[in-house]
């Protein structure tokens, strides 16, 4: 169940992580913030968007991954937050900075990146305020490696071929990566064993992959 907060501040936030400590840790720095009010903390995904339905929400923060839970995660979650809650400004919680999945984020539509090792209220403040206030923000970290990228001319093949793969692509080798077979990955995201199998097929093409052992790698060497 979502827990309700009683406060009455004039940003409503709701805090979204499957590691309770996570919660708990976010919201207290954000309940001590006089501008915001958490009106509710999840650890699931059905639980995110019953509250979402239910709750003022005007900035989600929340994690990319959610293990072993019954929904689909990442850019499939978060691609159905932004069609069902349009309004609802996205942060995404990171711990590490996957230069990929930030590229993907960002088209998708979340505003904001803020490190989980980030305990600094002050930087909390402002990413929730120029957030809502219609920017975009990248913490500092996700920052230096975006212009690091930028600047290199050292690209690696597997950074550009990754790059060729469609959110469903990607999303697809990321939780085959996680030990889900075909026909989990079917059920996970209410799709046809089919279709999941097509979209992997494709990915290895795009890959260079020539087994399921090669594209594991292929995906942990970014990741």
């Amino acid at each position: 169940m979502c827990s309700s907060q009683e406060q009455a501040q004039p940003i409503n936030i709701v805090v979204a992580d499957d590691h309770p400590v996570v919660v708990v840790g976010v919201s207290k720095m954000i309940n001590e913030l006089d501008s915001f009010r958490v009106v509710a903390t999840v650890t699931t995904i059905s639980q995110l968007f019953n509250c979402l339905s239910e709750l003022p929400c005007d900035v989600l923060v929340c994690d990319y991954s959610f293990e072993d839970d019954d929904e689909p995660d990442g850019l499939l979650m978060l691609e159905k937050v932004r069609r069902l809650y349009p309004s609802v400004k996205i942060i995404l919680l990171t711990a590490h900075d996957d230069l990929v999945i930030v590229q993907r984020a960002l088209k998708v539509g979340v505003s904001g990146f803020l490190s989980k090792s980030s305990n600094d209220t002050s930087i909390i403040s402002n990413v929730i305020t120029r957030v809502h206030g219609g920017e975009k923000y990248l913490d500092p970290i996700t920052t230096k490696i975006m212009i690091k990228h930028m600047m290199s001319n050292d690209v690696s093949e597997l950074t550009l071929l990754t790059s060729q793969l469609t959110a469903r692509e990607l999303e697809v080798v990321r939780m085959f990566s996680r030990g889900m077979s075909v026909t989990d990955i079917a059920q996970y995201t209410d799709r046809s064993v089919k279709t999941i199998s097509t979209q992997k097929k494709q990915a290895m093409l795009k890959l260079g992959a020539g087994n399921d052992v090669e594209l594991v790698n292929a995906f942990s060497k970014l990741f």
